[in-house]
Protein backbone atom coordinates (compact mmCIF):
# COMPACT_ATOMS: atom_id res chain seq x y z
CA UNK A 1 0.00 0.00 0.00
CA UNK A 2 0.94 3.46 -0.80
CA UNK A 3 1.10 6.10 1.24
CA UNK A 4 1.09 9.98 1.04
CA UNK A 5 3.65 10.53 3.70
CA UNK A 6 6.74 8.72 3.22
CA UNK A 7 9.14 10.22 5.74
CA UNK A 8 10.23 8.49 8.60
CA UNK A 9 11.64 11.75 10.46
CA UNK A 10 9.85 13.93 12.63
CA UNK A 11 9.65 17.71 12.78
CA UNK A 12 10.73 19.10 16.06
CA UNK A 13 10.51 23.12 17.50
CA UNK A 14 12.16 24.43 20.58
CA UNK A 15 10.07 27.58 21.48
CA UNK A 16 12.46 29.79 23.69
CA UNK A 17 12.94 32.85 25.21
CA UNK A 18 15.96 34.67 25.40
CA UNK A 19 17.34 37.06 27.53
CA UNK A 20 20.60 38.42 26.28
CA UNK A 21 21.78 40.06 23.46
CA UNK A 22 21.58 38.80 19.76
CA UNK A 23 25.08 38.62 19.75
CA UNK A 24 24.90 36.27 21.86
CA UNK A 25 22.15 34.61 20.33
CA UNK A 26 23.69 34.05 16.95
CA UNK A 27 27.05 32.54 18.54
CA UNK A 28 24.57 30.26 20.62
CA UNK A 29 22.76 29.23 17.03
CA UNK A 30 26.17 28.72 15.22
CA UNK A 31 26.94 26.20 18.08
CA UNK A 32 23.32 24.31 17.84
CA UNK A 33 24.17 24.28 14.04
CA UNK A 34 27.40 22.84 14.06
CA UNK A 35 25.93 20.04 16.67
CA UNK A 36 23.12 19.25 14.21
CA UNK A 37 26.15 18.81 11.05
CA UNK A 38 28.11 16.41 13.95
CA UNK A 39 24.79 14.24 14.79
CA UNK A 40 22.85 14.51 11.09
CA UNK A 41 19.91 16.65 12.34
CA UNK A 42 18.76 18.91 9.70
CA UNK A 43 18.80 22.52 10.79
CA UNK A 44 15.74 24.07 9.47
CA UNK A 45 16.41 27.81 10.78
CA UNK A 46 15.56 29.79 13.64
CA UNK A 47 12.17 32.12 13.85
CA UNK A 48 10.75 34.60 15.19
CA UNK A 49 7.08 33.09 17.03
CA UNK A 50 3.82 35.37 16.51
CA UNK A 51 3.50 32.95 20.07
CA UNK A 52 3.28 35.70 22.62
CA UNK A 53 4.39 33.24 25.04
CA UNK A 54 7.64 32.52 23.08
CA UNK A 55 10.19 35.08 21.88
CA UNK A 56 12.14 32.46 19.19
CA UNK A 57 12.01 29.12 17.73
CA UNK A 58 14.25 26.75 15.96
CA UNK A 59 12.96 24.33 13.59
CA UNK A 60 14.93 20.65 13.22
CA UNK A 61 13.91 17.24 11.19
CA UNK A 62 15.59 14.54 13.26
CA UNK A 63 14.93 10.27 12.43
CA UNK A 64 13.39 10.64 16.35
CA UNK A 65 13.35 12.56 19.27
CA UNK A 66 16.47 10.60 20.63
CA UNK A 67 18.17 11.49 17.69
CA UNK A 68 17.25 15.07 18.57
CA UNK A 69 18.38 14.74 22.30
CA UNK A 70 21.51 13.40 21.19
CA UNK A 71 22.22 17.02 19.02
CA UNK A 72 21.16 18.52 22.22
CA UNK A 73 23.27 17.21 24.59
CA UNK A 74 26.16 18.40 22.50
CA UNK A 75 25.61 21.71 23.29
CA UNK A 76 24.88 23.69 26.75
CA UNK A 77 21.76 25.49 27.34
CA UNK A 78 23.19 28.67 28.12
CA UNK A 79 21.62 31.52 30.99
CA UNK A 80 20.08 33.59 28.25
CA UNK A 81 17.81 31.14 27.83
CA UNK A 82 15.61 31.92 30.58
CA UNK A 83 13.05 28.44 29.49
CA UNK A 84 12.71 26.58 26.64
CA UNK A 85 9.74 24.02 25.51
CA UNK A 86 9.96 21.17 22.82
CA UNK A 87 7.13 20.50 20.64
CA UNK A 88 7.31 16.89 18.51
CA UNK A 89 5.34 16.96 14.75
CA UNK A 90 5.18 13.41 14.23
CA UNK A 91 4.07 12.57 11.09
CA UNK A 92 1.11 10.77 10.04
CA UNK A 93 1.09 7.77 7.43
CA UNK A 94 -2.58 8.43 5.19
CA UNK A 95 -2.73 5.70 2.34
CA UNK A 96 -3.20 7.40 -0.71
CA UNK A 97 -6.18 5.26 -2.02
CA UNK A 98 -8.41 6.29 0.18
CA UNK A 99 -11.28 8.34 -1.47
CA UNK A 100 -12.32 9.84 2.28
CA UNK A 101 -10.63 10.75 5.27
Amino acid sequence: MAYAYERIGMKILLYFDWDGSRKELKEHDKKIQSACEETGVEYLGIHGSMNQKWNYLWMFDAKSYDHFMEMASKVNRPLQMTHYITELLIPVRLPVDTPHL
